[in-house]
């Protein structure tokens, strides 16, 4: 009967501290970044940009302006295939073809740190 009341304890223990290591990972809330590209239908691109744990010595490349150039960027070279751009890591999803739409999904990792970063955004290429 004790080895029942001592792993009830510990269960409980641990599911006490399961929510606090989450609440720790200091995730910001999704940005809304938008830039333009000549190659897209619109010429506007939008962006989601999520971080977490960014590390100061990190932090520009959790903002909007670094998001941009890597959207601008990959927009400019109409990229289909996973690459590294700015930084960041983007692999891309061709969604449809006749005209191209293609999601991306590009993170950093810090290398020594815990900084994690994401950008998605979808655009449609113009035809050229």
């Amino acid at each position: 009967m004790r080895k029942n009341v001592l792993i009830a304890a510990s269960l409980a223990a641990l599911a006490l501290l399961v929510p606090a290591a989450g609440a720790s990972a200091k995730a910001a809330p999704a940005t809304t970044c938008t830039t333009s590209s000549p190659n897209v239908i619109g010429k506007t691109v939008t962006g989601s940009l999520t971080s977490s744990n960014v590390d100061p010595s990190q932090k520009r490349f959790a903002t909007c302006a670094h998001a941009k150039e890597v959207m601008q960027k990959t927009t400019e070279l109409r990229i289909e295939m996973p690459r590294s751009t700015k930084a960041f890591y983007c692999v891309p999803t061709v969604k449809s073809t006749a005209p191209d739409v293609v999601a991306y999904k590009c993170t950093f990792k810090g290398a020594d740190t815990a900084t994690f970063i994401k950008l998605t955004f979808q655009v449609k290429y113009d035809q050229d």
